[in-house]
């Protein structure tokens, strides 16, 4: 095999060649669902806001030990530090799905049904080669203990089909050697795993090393671009910060910004969040330990850059020397655009907050801040925003060895002094990582994956993801460890967030082991005690043109999705062919002779209550001799 080259297990491109009178059924039987939400980049937005404002099934009243819990979990090849992404309305093997795309730090990708319990197989999975590990080069240290191939969080595009990831696969080297490793952009088809045309390619720029320097923000789309971004495996040198842009449709390098040119460091890590987007398309990205002098190097640095990667303007703590000295790296939190303002908020490992204008960043000196202000008590990771109608614009921490806390937007400034903080801090490395639902601005949830003990900085810990409500984080409505038997995820994935969207929460996890295992687990609404089934789908119909048979049925209310049961002649035992179809149809090659088929369908709800099996459609194919005639 080709190294780099993925081994593909997938599903191919249904709706190939239907007439248009089978078209035009797909488009009357799909017209009866509602608008789902697409979770498709890290922390949800360009802003990285951490929210999703259009959740309507998880509530401050749903969400509690008795209604909410574990509906199904995957295992996966081995650790996940990627944050789960959703894509609803998928066409793939043969149906409509939600998917939901996760990664490994085997250098694989998987694509698995978003909300059916019984669809346990991948849609696909595909794999790049051998990655690199903690043992390639003499890094010296664990924050990675095991494999390190993807470690930065995909983006999808989702009107162009495609999932850009980068992998780091090894060919040919012996370990230790620092040699015979190469990084590679891929850009995948959302429905197979394929690469498309022109994918993958090997992402190089000057003074760039492919093992030293760690893909560790998650990738960005905007400005027509897909944005790569780069840090270090424990500040090992040589290495630099950079940020790549690749055109989306050739896939062809078209910027390279390197943060420290002229020196060495200044690393673009953020906890794995991607750089920010304002409206304009200007890009936003925080900077580590390094080198500085103001003019070409930019350690410790809030940077502003054009669509093409060119410098626009920065910002510079008074104390970034110190910062440097100390290894108090800026950019831990990354940067957070506060939607409808010209404000950028972020922070690191020494757990001030910055406040900044993105109009005028004001270069050297806390001076030209609009505000800075120790809002944690060490490392600042995660940063969350909403706007409430109870409690107006919200900013949610919770960083190392602190605890959570809710502080109040209030023009150009925080207010200093915390709206709501729990009472317990956590313990150790590195704080939680945070998401929000909500329905606009009411029935917010925040939403904090954590270690339940210890520290997470060179190991593996027991996980937890806690529910709060978001106007008052006092109330606790649901841990993962109430209901362990039920509900434990297993080892916390250290620094991504949890992904809510549309009833479910996404939840990774590094598995059972301290390293190479993982797995991710899905959480959502229990079926309520006495709850009235489902109807069994009715209307079945089959039919078949251009050899391609088309299976419709009348949309059931309550239900989530369907699956499809099929016996034929030569195969008597029904068997499920097809599982979580969001749309009342399906597709598959034809019988041909002179084998018969029948098909029934069985809806499920979201809460996991299955409808009666439907009545049956039957469709044939000629024999093979009245074929020949």
């Amino acid at each position: 095999m080709i190294p780099g080259a993925p081994h593909r297990d997938a599903l191919a491109r249904p709706f190939r060649s239907l007439p248009a009178r089978l078209c035009l059924l797909l488009v009357a039987a799909c017209a009866c669902s509602s608008a789902q939400v697409d979770v498709l980049t890290q922390h949800n937005d360009a802003a990285r806001t951490g929210a999703n404002l259009h959740e309507t099934a998880l509530t401050p009243r749903s969400v509690n030990q008795v209604g909410f819990g574990m509906l199904f979990k995957r295992a996966l090849d081995d650790q996940l530090y990627t944050q789960p992404l959703v894509a609803t309305g998928i066409q793939a093997g043969g149906g409509t799905r939600d998917i939901v795309y996760v990664t490994t730090v085997n250098n694989s990708v998987y694509a698995f049904d978003a909300n059916d319990p019984e669809a346990a197989p991948p849609l696909w999975h595909v794999n790049f080669g051998t990655p690199a590990d903690v043992h390639s080069a003499d890094f010296g240290c664990l924050d990675i203990n095991g494999n390190m191939g993807i470690i930065g969080t995909p983006v999808i595009d989702k009107a162009g089909g495609i999932l850009y990831v980068v992998s780091l696969t090894r060919a040919g080297a012996a370990a230790g050697s620092g040699t015979g490793y190469t990084q590679r952009l891929h850009a995948l088809d959302l429905a197979t795993g394929a690469d498309v045309p022109g994918s993958p390619v090997v992402i190089s720029a000057p003074a760039f090393d492919p093992l030293r320097q760690n893909q560790r923000p998650g990738l960005m789309l905007a400005n027509g671009m897909v944005y790569v971004g780069y840090a270090s495996h424990c500040d090992k040198e040589p290495y630099h910060g950079f940020l790549m842009a690749y055109d989306t449709k050739t896939l062809t390098q078209v910027g390279v910004f390197n943060t420290s040119p002229t020196g060495s460091e200044a690393s673009i890590w953020q906890s794995g969040q991607p750089p920010s987007v304002d409206p304009e398309g200007n890009i936003f990205v925080v900077t580590g330990n390094g080198s500085w002098d103001g003019i070409s190097n930019f350690s410790e640095s809030f940077l502003k850059l054009s669509p093409q990667l060119k410098l626009l303007d920065w910002f510079t703590p008074t104390n970034h020397f110190e910062l440097d000295k100390g290894d108090t790296d800026l950019d831990s939190s990354g940067a957070t655009l506060i939607p409808g303002t010209h404000l950028v908020l972020g922070g690191g490992k020494e757990g001030v907050l910055y406040t900044l204008d993105t109009r005028n960043l004001g270069h050297l000196g806390d001076e030209h801040a609009l505000q800075h202000f120790r809002a944690t008590a060490s490392h600042l990771h995660s940063l969350v925003y909403w706007s409430s109608v109870k409690n107006g614009n919200l900013l949610y921490v919770w960083g190392q060895r602190d605890k959570a806390k809710v502080y109040k937007l209030q023009g150009n400034a925080v207010a200093e002094t915390p709206l709501t903080e729990r009472d317990i801090p956590n313990e150790g490395h590195p704080g939680a990582m945070l998401s929000l639902s909500a329905n606009g601005d009411k029935d917010g949830i925040l939403w904090a994956a954590i270690h339940a003990t210890g520290d997470s900085w060179h190991e593996s810990r027991p996980g937890v993801l806690y529910a709060y409500d978001a106007d008052n984080i006092r109330h606790e409505l649901w841990n993962s460890l109430q209901t362990p038997a039920r509900d434990d995820c297993g080892r916390y994935s250290k620094m991504a967030p949890p992904t809510v969207a549309n009833g479910r929460v996404y939840l990774a996890s590094f598995g059972s082991e301290n390293i190479g295992t993982g797995q991710f687990c899905v959480y959502g609404l229990l079926p309520p005690a006495g709850a009235a089934s489902l109807a069994a789908p009715s209307a079945v119909t089959a039919a078949v043109a251009a050899k391609r048979l088309m299976l419709t049925w009348a949309p059931v209310q309550g239900a989530l999705v369907y699956r499809v049961l099929r016996k034929s002649t030569l195969d008597p035992k029904a068997k499920t062919v097809a599982m979580g179809l969001t749309k009342p149809s399906y597709t598959e090659p034809a019988p041909e002779r002179g084998e018969s088929m029948s098909y029934s369908v069985v809806a499920v709800a979201a809460d996991g209550r299955v409808s009666p099996v439907s009545g049956s459609a039957t469709i044939a194919s000629p024999k093979r001799k009245e074929m020949e005639d």
